[in-house]
This record gives C-alpha cells, structure tokens and sequence, in this order.
C-alpha cells in the first residue's frame, strides 16, 4: 500500500461525532496524519493494523505541540494494538473532582487558601506535589445549583453547594519512583527504553510486550496518584467535602486504549461526571448512557464504514463522554487543506470575515475560545448522557 492509500485508511478509521466546526475538522485531519502513522507501524511490527479514534461531541485539537506534530488530536478514545503502547500520546492521568459542600465556600478565604497551597511545599507519597491549577486549562470553579434537571436515582437530593477542581501535574513526567516517566519527550528512560518505527509521516515512539504492561501499569500508578492529588489540593482549597466523582479523562483505559480528553465509564455505571463548558457557562452533572447505541450508530452514518472495517463492538463499547466544551476558533470558517513537507503538516483555513486565506503548522498559533451549550445538546442527541443538574459558576480560582 502506498502512502497516500494508508492515510485513505487512517482517515476511514477516524469516527467523529461533534459539532463540524473548523476546530473537529482539524482534529479529524490531524487524527488521519496519527491513525496512518500508527496502523503503519503495527503492520511493521508484524501485527494487524487496528489503530482507531472515536471521537466525542467535544471533539478537537491539543494545543500540546508534541502531540499536535505526533497526529492527534482531543476529545476522545484512540485505540490500537494492545501488545502496544504507543507514547507519542503522552498520557499524564489528567481529570476532574466534584466535591459536594455542607456551605458556600468564602470566595476570600478560598483564595488565600489557594495562594498558601501554591506556597507550601506538599508531599504525597514521598512525592513533592506541583500546583498547576494556574496553567493551560486547569482551575477550581465554586458552584452553586442552578436546576435540578432529572432526579437522582432513589430521590437523593443533589448538593447545592459543591465544587470542580481540574489538575494533572507534572510530578511523573519526566521521572517517577513508579516507573521511567509518563513523557517521551522529556524521559531519558523512556526514550532508551522505547522502539522508534519509522513512517512516512514521521517516527511512532513505541513499547511492546512486556515493557508495554509495564508502562500500562505504571500510567495506572499515576493516575491512582493523580486522584488523591486532586484530593489533597481540593481538601487544602475548600475544605472537608464529599467526592461526587473523580475521574480521569488523559490516560490509558486498558491495553490499546487510549483517552484524550474523554471520559469513561463501566456498563450499568451511575456515577456522576462534570461537563465544564468555559468559565461564562454553567456546568453540569451529567448520568452516562451505554455508547454508542445501535440507533447512533447509524444515524451518524456510521454503520457501513463500520460494518466493512469490523470495528462496530469497538464502538457499541465505546462508552466515553465528552469532559468539556473543547477549543473552538470562531474567527475561522473552514479547514481548506493541508500541504505535506515531510513530516511536517501544514494547514490552510479560511477565515470568516473575507479574509485571505492563511497557513499555520502550530494550533497555539491560533486565538482560541471553548464551545458552549452545542457539545451538551450533540450528547442528548446521540444519547451519550443525560444531564441531572446545573449549577452556576460563583467564582473561579485559576492563579
């Protein structure tokens, strides 16, 4: 097969969901670039090539340039071998803790709460804890109930006052007393201890075997440190609490499952997760549903593709939720097309106002804003989730 027949294929393995908008298509053009490069390097290392993206509604760009450069994009599951681990994703156990309230939180002492805690120097696990709530799209919202939308199961009544604190931190990156480092771009031991397979769109970073289980191991390490880290931060912030969820949305799921930016969940789950749609819109407490159903997978279109490349069981057992409103770009219209230098990707977009078109290699380069309500809406329709409440946002702690 020729190069241009293996992004053909990799494009056919990218399953999208979402709104259309420039910021989907250019995830989905990325994730061709990624999927290509790894089914390529699986059918080099002698295995079937099964590398595959689902998407959620909240599907769109990482503003990570590794992972950019390496073909991925965010908001949903990608899937591949599982005698691999692909480490170009670069997982770091990122997620999110809703904590209920007795009380509203003093927005005040909440705030000298959190300059004392970047201040400290924390420990967990013999670990020096790194606050990151004033970096990327990290932050601790306040909340206050809006609407109750669908009761509890059992009647229970949902807390008035509760929180969101989002974190990952960099405590396992580039070292860890649990393993090599969680990124392949700043671990020395990683880095030796991975196999690069070439491709024509540029190197795969991967494990195998035993090594891989390792690795898999070890991200779920981190991610059982990153819950009781957001735990830790979140105790220190506002105080004694009850977690309605922590759970992770950027790491591996199990073998050849990998999530960027999307939650997941076991069949029958009843748990509770967030979706954060940007600091001016509400947030709210959604109940997931078994995905994606029969009903939508076909009315995606979905069910030919998915039929002939036998990945349909993939997808009926997806079960993942959007985790946010996803980057949008409200000043551009349309992906154009991309020109191809080497390894290197290049993307034409038109913008909206009449402008001329223009080029970028870099998404970072792009002003940016989060989508709103439209993610919340794609998920009903697709009967992905169904939100139980909302809740207002009383303030922000994002320093």
């Amino acid at each position: 097969m020729n190069d241009e027949g293996w992004l053909r294929r990799g494009a056919e393995h990218v399953f999208l969901c979402g709104p259309g908008d420039v910021a989907e298509q250019l995830c989905a053009a990325n994730m061709t670039y990624g999927i290509a490069k790894i089914q390529y390097a699986e059918h080099k290392l002698g295995l079937e090539p099964r590398a595959m993206f689902i998407g959620a509604p909240d599907a769109t760009v990482t503003r990570n340039i590794y992972r950019w450069r390496a073909g991925f994009g965010y908001g949903g599951a990608v899937r591949w071998d599982p005698d691999l681990a692909v480490l170009d994703s670069k997982p770091n156990g990122c997620g999110m803790l809703v904590g209920a309230l007795d009380r509203a939180p003093d927005e005040a002492e909440t705030r000298q709460a959190a300059a004392a805690t970047r201040a400290a120097r924390l420990t967990l696990d013999g670990v020096d804890v790194t606050y990151d709530l004033a970096e990327s799209n990290h932050f601790a919202d306040a909340l206050e109930l809006d609407q109750v939308l669908h009761p509890l199961v059992g009647g229970e009544d949902l807390p008035r006052h509760m929180f969101v604190v989002h974190s990952s931190g960099h405590e396992h990156r580039p070292s860890s007393p649990y393993g090599p480092g969680l990124y392949v771009d700043e671990s020395d031991d990683l880095r030796r201890a991975a196999t690069r397979v070439e491709t024509p769109w540029g190197a795969v970073s991967i494990l195998r075997g035993d090594d891989a289980a390792r690795f898999h191991s070890f991200c779920e390490t981190v991610q059982d440190f990153n819950q009781r880290r957001r735990e830790l931060i979140a105790e220190r912030l506002f105080g004694p609490h009850r977690v309605v969820c922590n759970a992770t949305h950027q790491g591996l799921r199990a073998p050849g499952c990998f999530h960027l930016g999307a939650y997941w969940f076991d069949p029958g789950s009843t748990a509770l997760f967030p979706l954060t749609l940007g600091p001016d819109q509400p947030v709210y407490l959604v109940r997931p549903t078994p995905n994606f159903s029969e009903q939508a997978i076909e009315g995606l279109g979905w069910g030919e593709r998915a039929g002939r490349l036998e990945v349909t069981a993939s997808l009926r057992a997806a079960n993942l939720l959007p985790h946010g409103g996803g980057y949008r770009f409200p000043d551009l219209a349309r992906l154009l097309r991309i020109e191809r230098h080497g390894a290197r990707r290049v993307f034409w977009v038109e913008p909206r106002r009449g402008e001329l078109p223009f080029s970028f290699e870099d998404v970072r380069d792009l002003e940016f804003g989060y989508r709103d309500l439209a993610v919340l809406h794609r998920m009903m329709e697709l009967g992905l989730a169904t939100p139980v409440a909302r809740y207002r946002i009383r303030f922000v702690i994002k320093e």
